[in-house]
This record gives structure tokens, sequence and C-alpha cells, in this order.
């Protein structure tokens, strides 16, 4: 994969924030580690390419003042078990074995013990990290029917390897998180996700799955123009509405289908698996799983819940 070509910088900025979520929708109170700046895996639908300017890709080498950030959070507010990730501005593995940007942040929660890192990927990379790997560091993949990753996510690791990578890291003893996100509407595409859910079953011990998110696709209304020009019929095959924020999403009544259908294949593979919705609203939670959240501080609290229940006294 050509690399495009990477600054490094020692910023003393805010590194460490608040998921920014959309206004009037259920956030999962995610707390964001920024790395890195900028992707090289270039997938389709992703709207970094459209907030990042620059061609370059920053890295922040900074990392004791990154872990200086992520402690004062953990100490001055002890009032849920924090989740910090560092996939929001680019890929969490894309760039770690060439780098080794991951291991003292995993190192440090090995240590501290008080709080979850996500590392969130496309890229099936992790032998490097295996040794250094413990129980308070989540490996995630972001999954997608295989159809899709070869049109629209093409320098991306294929199915078969994210989900292999995901085995080893629960065979090192770690919990796994999945994302299917975004579910994307396209013309037979209800086969190729029972497809994947089946792939998930029978690959993954999905006791240690310790969540799970669907999110449909979503995007800003620039991206619509780019997606006519590209041709890219997979991408506009369904029917949106623009939404308060901007954003271009399915129609409501789409979007529960899709995730009541989706709910329902990975609760019959186990029923006991916590599923979330990533920014959706109260009524779309409710009427497509059953669920009634009243707002992100409550979603927040069902974390705390599943947490405690699989790490016991651990945190």
């Amino acid at each position: 994969m050509a690399l495009q070509r990477v600054e490094f910088i020692e910023t003393k900025i805010d590194a460490v924030r608040d998921c920014p979520g959309t206004k009037n929708h259920i956030c999962c109170g995610y707390k964001t580690i920024d790395l890195i700046e900028g992707c090289p895996l270039s997938c389709s639908y992703c709207i970094l390419k459209h907030y990042i300017k620059s061609d370059v890709i920053k890295v922040n080498r900074n990392i004791d003042h990154v872990i200086n950030q992520v402690d004062s959070i953990i100490e001055n507010d002890k009032s849920h078990i924090w989740r910090f990730g560092t996939g929001e501005l680019s890929d969490s593995l894309v760039f770690d074995r060439r780098y080794g940007l991951n291991r003292p942040l995993i190192e440090y929660f090995g240590e501290k013990k008080r709080a979850l890192l996500e590392l969130k990927s496309k890229w099936a990379q992790i032998d490097h990290l295996i040794p250094f790997l413990n129980r308070f560091t989540i490996i995630s993949f972001s999954l997608s029917p295989q159809a899709i990753i070869e049109k629209e996510e093409k320098r991306s690791s294929p199915l078969y390897k994210r989900l292999k990578a995901a085995k080893k890291a629960q065979d090192r003893g770690c919990f796994i998180g999945l994302h299917l996100d975004p579910i994307i509407i396209y013309e037979g595409f209800e086969k190729d996700y029972y497809y994947l859910v089946e792939d998930i079953g029978r690959i993954l011990d999905l006791d240690r799955v310790i969540w799970i998110s669907l999110g449909l696709l979503r995007f800003p209304s620039r991206m619509m123009d780019t997606f006519i020009k590209e041709k890219r019929r997979n991408l506009l095959y369904g029917e949106f509405i623009r939404g308060e924020d901007g954003k271009y999403r399915y129609l409501k009544s789409e979007r529960i289908r899709v995730y009541k259908m989706l709910y329902d294949l990975l609760k019959n593979k186990n029923n006991g698996l916590f599923i979330y919705l990533c920014m959706e609203r109260q009524d779309v939670w409710r009427e497509s799983i059953g669920l009634t959240i009243e707002d992100t501080e409550a979603l927040t609290g069902l974390f705390d819940k599943r947490i405690r229940y699989l790490y016991g006294g651990e945190l």
C-alpha cells in the first residue's frame, strides 16, 4: 500500500476529546484520542477526506502528553468506566506496525486497570501487538460484506483477515468489539449481511465480544455530489433524507427495518450480545430493537453495566 507523506508532530494541544456525536441523537459517551490525523485507506464513503483538507498525515509523537490527559480524565471523573479509542481521525492499526504508536497506550491501560482502550480498524495486522495485549485493550474491527469491501474499501483488509485477527485477539485473552458501520443498503444486501453474521458466528467466540455497534450510512450533503460523480451505485441505491445536522440518512422506516433485521440475526446467534445503535434517536431505538434509551447518560450507564458484568472486580 502506497503511503501518503507523513509528518511527525510534538503537539501539546488537547488530543483527548468527547466523541463529536450528533445533536439530539443518542451518543455512547466515548472518548477519542487523536494520535493520527488522516488515513491512507481512503474508503469511498469516508468523511475524513471532506473534513481534513491536507494530504499530509500527521502523527502525534507526544505520547506522554496524551497519556497525562487520559489519566486526568480517569482520576477527575469516576462516575463511569471510561472508554477511549484512537480511531476517530484515522484507522487505529494501519500505521501501528510501522510506528509503534499504540504500545505505550496498551501498557498504560493495562497498568491503570480503571478504563478501557479500544483500537478500531479495517487493517488486520495485529501480530506485532499480540505479546503486549492485555484484558483492558479491546481490539475492534469494522465489518462489511466482502462485496462492499472490494468496491468501497479497496485498500483495507478483506473480511476473512479481519475476522481472523479478531480471533487472534480473543485467543490472547482479550475481548473484541465489532462495528457494522456504515451499513449500506444496496441490491441484495440482505443476503450479504446474513452471510456476514454467519461468518461472525462461525469464526468468533461470541461470549468474548464485548459490544457490537450498528450504524447505517450517513454523510454530509457535499458528499452526495461526489457519489454521483464517481457513480457509486452502492452508496446511492437507497432513499435518503437530509437531517437537522445537514447529513443525509436513509429514511427512518428503512433504518428501523435494517436495524431490526441485523439485531435479530445477531441475537439468534447469541442472545447475550450487547448491541447498540450509533447516532440514532429514542424512537429508532425503541421501534427497531425494543429498548427505551432516554439519552446519552442512560446509554453510558448500560456500557458501565456491561463492562462490570464481564470484568467483575477487575475494573
